[in-house]
């Protein structure tokens, strides 16, 4: 009976299967009609006229379906013999009673599946939707060149894209590691307050690959949910190309600083110059030389060119001083030359030592002397088959030693090598001269040391007086203390 109601209610969908089945409940009255009507039977076959008008109930409404089981009820009393007029009234009010009972028991049925089926067939969709979005995301977060993390409550990684992978662990997967063996921030952000609510935010941060190498990243993160189902979902980008090309604005910022001094310094020189060669020119035309003016002027003009040509920048060159680590400053010095040497198939190399005290210099200050230093090796070693720079880190007697050498072609002429203006230099010829200046301004120092092969520059740093405290040069307090 149900796999019977079931084909009919299928038939039921479109317009053409309403009229089948419209056809087929009308054929079967009519078909009890000839059987009455021709075999006469001595019994009633009023119980079959319910089959048309269940079949009937899948396609009409109630009020038709007790219209139906009134006409099937007196198609049948017309084939009843033998009874009164109120039997026979009788008889039709139970059997139309019969009839729509039964038609409206198959009708709600019916309707029930209709609404289950059409339900039914919403979700199957919404399903098959959701498949659809969920797909879609997860081939945008994989084919993202953006990392992206989501972690629990207590920083284990739920989910990482390929993206995310490739950043911090290209060996290993990243799901079910801890979050603070990377990015120690999405960590700390975790222990937050549940009661501040939901946090969107961005940061700048250092995050560390599986080789415990450091990178610089902008995240972009959410912490939502309250206690066990607290989450984090985060957005990261590796900047170093920016922290990289960002020092090497700065630094040709310094050489264009250079430049412009060198050629105000040349300028002025050249004025005296001229000034020396009017007074010579008057000078040849006097015979009293020693009391002449001219030639007392001359003399004041040699002094002052011997003044400007031997001016002191250093002494120009204050600087803040502060605790600097060299663990720290390892790291980001290798992210902004790292590339560089990769680029012509070198290495780069400087270990520090993790119980390394810290030292008095200023953080930018050294940075841009390696960088200069960096520079002029990368010029040195452009022919060398296997070109390697190198920065080992000891410390002696109180005192932090950088040895920063390459295996390039080397220094044919050290006479001149840190004096202002040299003539052999490819650019103003101050590169070495500002970074001993800015090396001296720290109370450090800066030398050449002659090797066999290659070129070798030694600094020397002091040990930091009180670690995470900023150090003021000496003269910035002589000054600070006559304010």
């Amino acid at each position: 009976m149900n796999t019977f109601y079931r084909r009919f209610v299928r038939m039921r969908a479109g317009d053409g299967g309403r009229g089948q089945i419209f056809l087929i409940a009308a054929s079967l009255v009519v078909l009890l009609v000839l059987l009455e009507w021709y075999f006469d039977f001595d019994f009633s076959l009023g119980i079959l006229y319910i089959f048309p008008v269940m079949i009937a109930a899948t396609i009409l409404m109630r009020w038709q379906i007790v219209l139906a089981a009134a006409f099937c009820a007196y198609t049948r009393g017309l084939f009843t013999a033998d009874e009164t007029h109120l039997e026979h009234v009788l008889r039709f009010c139970m059997a139309t009673i019969a009839y729509s009972g039964c038609g409206l028991w198959i009708y709600q049925i019916a309707d029930s599946r209709r609404v289950v089926l059409k339900h039914y067939s919403r979700l199957r969709y919404e399903q098959r939707m959701r498949r659809r979005a969920q797909e879609q995301l997860r081939l945008l977060a994989e084919s993202s060149p953006a990392a992206i993390l989501t972690m629990n409550s207590t920083g284990t990684i739920l989910a990482a894209n390929r993206a995310a992978e490739n950043m911090l662990q290209p060996s290993d997967v990243l799901q079910g590691q801890e979050i603070q063996n990377y990015v120690g921030l999405f960590h700390d952000a975790l222990q937050l307050p549940s009661g501040m609510g939901d946090i969107r935010t961005s940061a700048n941060a250092w995050a560390r690959r599986g080789d415990g190498t450091l990178l610089p990243i902008t995240s972009w993160f959410s912490i939502y949910g309250e206690g066990s189902s607290r989450h984090l979902a985060a957005i990261m980008v590796d900047t170093s190309n920016e922290v990289r090309e960002r020092e090497h604005a700065q630094y040709e910022q310094i050489v264009s600083h250079d430049r412009i001094l060198a050629s105000a310094v040349s300028h002025e020189i050249r004025n005296l110059c001229s000034a020396i060669f009017v007074v010579a020119s008057n000078m040849e035309r006097s015979s009293a030389i020693a009391e002449d003016p001219d030639f007392v002027a001359l003399k004041n003009l040699a002094a002052g060119l011997r003044d400007l040509a031997s001016i002191d920048l250093r002494n120009k060159t204050r600087l803040r001083v502060s605790s600097v680590r060299l663990q720290e400053l390892a790291e980001e010095l290798r992210v902004i030359i790292g590339q560089d040497w990769a680029d012509i198939s070198g290495e780069f190399e400087w270990h520090v030592p993790r119980d390394l005290p810290p030292v008095r210099a200023n953080h930018q200050g050294l940075i841009q002397t390696l960088l200069n230093l960096s520079q002029n090796s990368l010029r040195a070693v452009h022919d060398a088959p296997q070109p390697r720079f190198t920065i080992d880190t000891s410390l002696q007697n109180g005192k932090i030693t950088l040895r920063v050498s390459d295996n390039g072609s080397g220094i044919r002429n050290t006479q001149h090598l840190f004096q202002p203006f040299r003539p052999e230099s490819d650019g103003s010829g101050l590169g070495l001269y500002v970074s001993r200046a800015l090396v001296e301004s720290f109370s450090g120092e800066l030398r050449f040391d002659p090797t066999a092969t290659g070129c070798c520059f030694v600094i020397t740093l002091l040990l930091a007086d009180n670690e995470g405290q900023a150090i003021s040069h000496p003269q910035e307090r002589v000054e600070q203390e006559q304010a």
